[in-house]
């Protein structure tokens, strides 16, 4: 089942809703999350996921990050019941306060949806411990 015409997906430090409606995303991760130990604890972990030209109606979407050696977090996002029937756009922001690192590998960020039988890995990182800088 195809959710989207389109899916991007930022991985940050923090999201903030400004009281104009617009979105500041502070720390935007490249590829790896790199970190100088393991256990680590991140103070928070935020995601935001744009679905555009959403190409199935639905009642809620539920986000899923799996990290390695932790619990999957799950966040159940409802659709607001008046919806504008021609902007199919749906933007969703996660965030993970704190973030627990038990240990480095692949992170997977999915989206399902109450019909589908399982989830649809939308984005992965890679956990990365670096010796730090001097």
């Amino acid at each position: 089942m195809k959710i989207a015409k389109k899916i991007f997906t930022l991985v940050c430090d923090d999201i903030r809703l400004e009281i104009d409606g617009k979105i500041s995303l502070m720390g935007i991760q490249d590829r790896d999350l790199v970190v100088d130990e393991i256990p680590y604890i991140l103070p928070s972990l935020a995601i935001m996921i744009s679905l555009e030209e959403m190409q199935t109606e639905t009642s809620e979407i539920n986000v899923i990050v799996k990290a390695p050696k932790v619990e999957a977090e799950q966040l159940k996002f409802v659709a607001p019941p008046d919806k504008a029937k021609d902007d199919n756009d749906v933007k969703l922001l996660v965030k993970l306060t704190p973030f627990r690192i038990k240990a480095e590998g692949e992170v997977k960020i999915q989206i399902k949806l109450p019909d589908a039988k399982k989830a649809i890995t939308i984005h992965s990182f890679k956990i990365v411990q670096s010796d730090p800088l001097d």
